[in-house]
């Protein structure tokens, strides 16, 4: 059993913040990883980048003396088998390249080796000692929390499995992003009463004492956890003890399960904050979970001195990184138990109280993949959730004057949200509750606290508010109605949308309000113009402050807009308030009928003003929902529930039917524009096929379809949506690939953009030509080679108008320099035959000229040059030079592509061809050498390519004195060689350690290739040419 006695965890913490000196913040990140037992593969990176790029002999000193010869790693031996595995891939990992191991490292795996045994059943079922290092930025105000200095450290003892059992002593995603929250605004719960359910390792109540709470209350439903959490409690707080003087505070561990737990006992604790991580996980304790919190937020009364600010005015004076000093405001309090006496008994033992011995829902929290839940907008929190409100002259006055106020609790709780189904559960429990649910995610996210915790995804955590809303709000919000703001351009199934929103019971609709003010600002006609501004206010700025915004009888005003009515001058409050969506149609779609009014024309169609309207909302932080007419037709309940989820607000099937005919919302423009839609009682079907496309309108297609493409891009389908297959959203190899600039033609474009015609010849007939290039260290290495073989394959396929090789250099260096990469990058260099006047096989069609397209990504070599790859023999065979000669260089990739399908089905890394003779030529993607007693072999380039690095490799086997033969080499030759590599620009110089299941040599990489990769790496580090400054 681990035990950590207060001692050691002073004497971790002297550790931490006095006798370590790390001058590199990713040493700190690394030593901090190392107590949280971070991946040992993550470790390593950040070793790596500690020591610029490789693993120095300093930062094997670093990791010898302060991280594997630290205090808890020599105390606790539930961590040498973390520590053991550490030092087998710290000293892997430093020989692999060729840098000197320390001899402190091999001696301590050695003792590590000789003293400890795996077992993984002890490794599955013990606890151990994590500990989580808080790190404050520069320039944060520690004042407000109980400690000494720019870290905290909580050592914590936890399950090291989540899914097997113990669960409760498991530390989750949820209680770090918690924690973050509650250290980055202290002033939040300083001084207040704070009670977390499902309390687990007890991290979060931790961070609660060390925020000053006046006390904190820690329940959780499983005795084991609860135990857990007590000695975590034991291990932490005579840190605190230490530092706090002064009126006592109060902490107390409570068993509670949630379903026999009592709302007399609940509210005697009086919170004021209710706190909670990764507590929404079982459906079936989701209705004993809003029970509980149900009874702990009901509103108490209280005198008007007492009342709790809202969390927009909590936080709203909290300057993250410069707030003020407000130490003189907190009482610096000992910590005792709920009866007075001291928090740690005479034996040792904390202080435990329980309402029932039944046990809880604490268990078996299974995790898999996030739902996402879109953040609420600012005005949703500043609804009055702690303050009485009322109306004087059509203002809202927040009443401070009372002489009784509601002391309203308030709850905050971070989930990661794994099942739609049950978090749906869970917002209709509190709905039936009363209660209201906010995502504040977004509005204030706190700092990072653990920058160095590669295990933990703060992305998928969610950040709830609760609170149970009185009677005086119920009685506002029959008063203030939240505004539902749909922008979009004519044709656009606006109208249905609004009929759809208008059968709800909870909104009232507003056709186009700000149309008498477009029409009068304007001046344009319309066949309808009169009859608009007599019955309409024209007046923009009273229509947006007593239409829009005025008093109404429903929770919710739905707004249509049309986009191009969105003019300068209208108030701020416009688009500053209330909850916005953009509605998109393809103009392929809206031209064919939008002539039946007006003469259509850029500015009518409103695309641009659409983007407009999105980037402003952007700016305000409330980017938009953006919704596809597409969607609507093809799966109006799967669209409208992502739309209704999107704003907030629950869905209700009523949406799907409405009755045919006019209605009495429709604007005085209905009878020129709604005469289709009055037929309609639901969303029609798209048709199967489309009206012809009047050609008159073709320039305007062009001009309208990039404003929607990019719109497009931000629409959320539902995962139920018919129009896109159910295929995962791809992660890029390297994220940092996601936002960079292509040469195509002439010109830079955003990855996104960057394409070709579809009647240009490499996609009407793979006729181009390419090359790789590689960039280390500001140069190009072997760009003359490289381009001397590109111009040879393009004269050999007969183009013409090739661009001149300086223009096709200068294009790269711009591709390069324009994205700053100047090392550690590859670039695919093509040359296509050019755009064709028509599609067609024949290069007389060519009459445009060549596409010069230069891809420059960050790309690490493709193969595992440290410990070798598998090959597999390919039944397809190179291309003879009777049908395609490999020596052209030409983008007609299927015959290597055929054979890579081989290799993949055999999870190999890449396959070998043979020749028509049976002899090896290549590999789909490399050329490919041998040694046998000495001597090295590599076949002829009769079938193959000439690799640029092949004839590197073979002139570098040269000048290392070793015996070189091109030959005619069999497939068993290579089965039976003592060492094999592969060579290629992508992946350099690559060792095979086994083909066709054959272990090459003794399945490790050979001497004579560990001698040329690193002839080689020389070379590459120090030729080139230079990319200009």
């Amino acid at each position: 059993m681990l035990e950590l006695t207060s001692s050691s965890a002073d004497e971790v913490r002297e550790t931490m913040e006095g006798t370590v000196d790390i001058s590199h913040p990713s040493a700190e990140n690394l030593f901090c990883a190392f107590l949280a037992m971070e991946s040992t593969d993550w470790l390593l990176q950040l070793a790596r980048e500690s020591g610029g790029g490789s693993i120095t002999v300093g930062v094997q000193s670093f990791i010898l003396e302060h991280c594997i010869k630290n205090i808890i790693v020599e105390r606790y031996p539930l961590r040498e088998l973390y520590v053991k595995r550490f030092l087998k891939k710290i000293i892997v990992a430093v020989e692999s390249s060729c840098l000197e191991v320390l001899d402190g490292l091999y001696g301590q795996l050695m003792l590590y080796m000789s003293s400890f045994k795996e077992d993984n059943y002890f490794e599955s079922k013990t606890k151990v000692c994590k500990c989580i290092s808080f790190i404050f930025p520069d320039g944060f105000h520690k004042s407000s929390l109980t400690m000494r200095s720019g870290k905290l450290l909580v050592p914590l003892k936890c399950s090291l499995n989540m899914l097997e059992g113990d669960t409760g002593c498991c530390i989750w995603p949820s209680s770090f992003f918690l924690s973050e929250f509650i250290l980055s605004y202290p002033e939040v719960f300083s001084n207040k009463c704070c009670f977390e359910v499902g309390s687990g390792v007890g991290l979060v109540g931790i961070c609660l004492v060390h925020a000053k709470a006046s006390r904190v209350i820690l329940s959780d439903g499983d005795l084991l956890a609860l135990s857990n959490m007590r000695l975590n409690l034991e291990m932490n707080h005579p840190d605190v003890l230490s530092e706090v003087e002064g009126q006592m505070e109060k902490v107390k561990c409570l068993f509670l399960p949630w379903e026999s737990a009592s709302e007399s006992e609940l509210q005697g604790f009086d919170a004021e904050i209710i706190v909670g991580a990764d507590v929404i996980y079982d459906p079936l304790c989701v209705p004993h979970l809003i029970r509980v919190l149900a009874m702990l937020l009901k509103p108490k009364r209280c005198s008007s001195h007492q009342q709790a600010p809202s969390l927009c005015e909590e936080l709203d004076g909290v300057d993250i990184l410069q707030n003020s000093d407000h130490t003189d405001q907190f009482h610096q309090e000992e910590i005792t138990c709920s009866d007075g006496n001291d928090l740690f008994n005479e034996t040792g033992s904390f202080c435990f109280s329980r309402l029932n011995a039944t046990p809880g829902c604490g268990e078996n929290k299974n995790q898999s993949s996030c739902f996402e839940l879109k953040p609420s907008n600012r005005s949703q929190l500043d609804e009055t959730v702690d303050h009485e409100i009322s109306r004087n002259g059509g203002n809202m006055d927040y009443g401070r004057n009372h002489s009784s106020k509601r002391k309203r609790p308030v709850a905050y709780i971070a989930t990661v949200i794994r099942n739609k189904e049950t978090f749906e559960h869970f917002l209709s429990q509190a709905e039936y509750a009363r209660l209201s649910v906010v995502d504040i995610t977004e509005l204030q996210p706190p700092l990072r606290f653990l920058p160095y915790m590669h295990s933990y995804d703060r992305s998928c955590v969610r950040l709830l508010k609760l609170y149970s809303p009185s009677s005086e709000d119920s009685i506002m919000v029959a008063q203030e109605v939240e505004v539902i703001h749909s922008w979009s351009a004519p044709r656009s199934l606006s109208t249905s949308l609004m009929y759809s929103f208008a059968q709800r019971d909870d909104i009232e609709v507003l056709d186009e309000p700000l149309y008498a003010h477009f029409l009068k600002v304007t001046g344009a006609e319309r066949p309808y113009r009169a009859e608009v501004l007599s019955n309409m206010d024209s007046d923009g700025d009273k229509v947006v402050k007593e239409v829009i915004f005025g008093p109404g009888e429903k929770k919710y005003r739905y707004c249509k807009h049309m986009a191009k009515q969105r003019l300068p001058g209208l108030p701020r409050d416009l688009m500053g308030n209330g909850k916005h969506f953009i509605l998109i149609r393809n103009p392929l779609h809206v031209l064919p009928s939008f002539d039946k009014v007006v003469p259509p024309s850029f500015l009518e169609l409103g695309f641009a003003d659409l983007v407009s309207i999105y980037s402003e909302l952007c700016e305000l932080g409330k980017p938009p929902p953006i919704i596809d007419a597409a969607d609507l037709q093809e799966n109006p309940e799967a669209a409208l529930r992502v739309l209704c989820e999107d704003l907030g607000i629950p869905f209700q099937a009523r949406m799907l039917k409405w009755e045919a005919g006019p209605k009495p919302m429709d604007g005085v423009w209905a009878p020129w524009w709604y005469k289709s839609v009055h037929k309609s009682t639901c969303f029609n079907s798209k048709r199967e096929y489309p009206l012809p496309f009047p050609s008159e309108h073709y320039d305007l297609l062009e001009k309208s379809l990039p404003f929607y493409n990019l719109l497009k891009c931000h629409v959320r389908r539902s995962p139920f949506s018919k129009l896109s297959p159910e295929l995962p959203f791809p992660r890029l190899p390297v994220p940092d690939n996601e936002k960079i600039l292509v040469w195509v033609g002439d010109e830079l474009l955003p990855r996104g953009s960057a394409k070709v015609s579809v009647f240009d010849s490499v996609v009407q007939g793979g006729d181009a030509v390419w090359e790789g290039l590689r960039i280390y260290n500001g140069k190009i290495f072997k760009l003359e080679e490289h381009l001397d073989r590109l111009f040879d394959s393009a004269k050999a396929l007969a183009f013409a108008n090739i661009p001149e090789r300086e223009q096709v250099k200068k294009a790269i260096f711009t591709t390069l320099i324009s994205n700053g990469m100047l090392d550690k990058a590859h670039v695919r260099l093509t040359l296509t035959r050019g755009k064709k006047v028509t599609s067609g096989m024949s290069p007389a069609f060519n009459l445009y000229g060549c596409t010069l397209i230069v891809l420059a990504e960050w790309k690490p070599p493709v193969y595992d040059n440290s410990s070798g790859i598998s090959l597999v023999t390919a039944t397809t065979r190179r291309n003879s030079p009777n049908n395609l000669d490999s020596k052209i260089h030409h983008n007609n990739l299927l015959n290597n592509i055929l054979a890579k399908i081989e290799g993949n089905h055999a999870k190999a890394a890449d396959a070998i061809m043979l020749d028509q003779d049976g002899f090896v030529s290549e590999t789909n993607a490399t050329n490919i050498f041998l040694v046998k007693k000495g001597s090295v072999s590599t076949p002829h380039a009769d079938y193959c390519l000439p690799g640029i690095t092949r004839q590197t490799v073979i002139d570098l086997v040269i000048e290392e004195n070793l015996d070189l033969k091109e030959r005619r080499v069999s497939l068993s030759e290579f089965h039976t060689a003592d060492e094999v590599w592969t060579t290629g620009t992508m992946g350099e110089l690559t060792p095979v350690v086994s083909i066709d299941g054959r272990t090459i040599g003794h399945g490790e990489v050979g001497p004579v290739t560990r001698r040329l990769q690193s002839a080689y790496r020389s070379l590459s580090a120090e030729s080139g040419v230079t990319i200009p400054a």
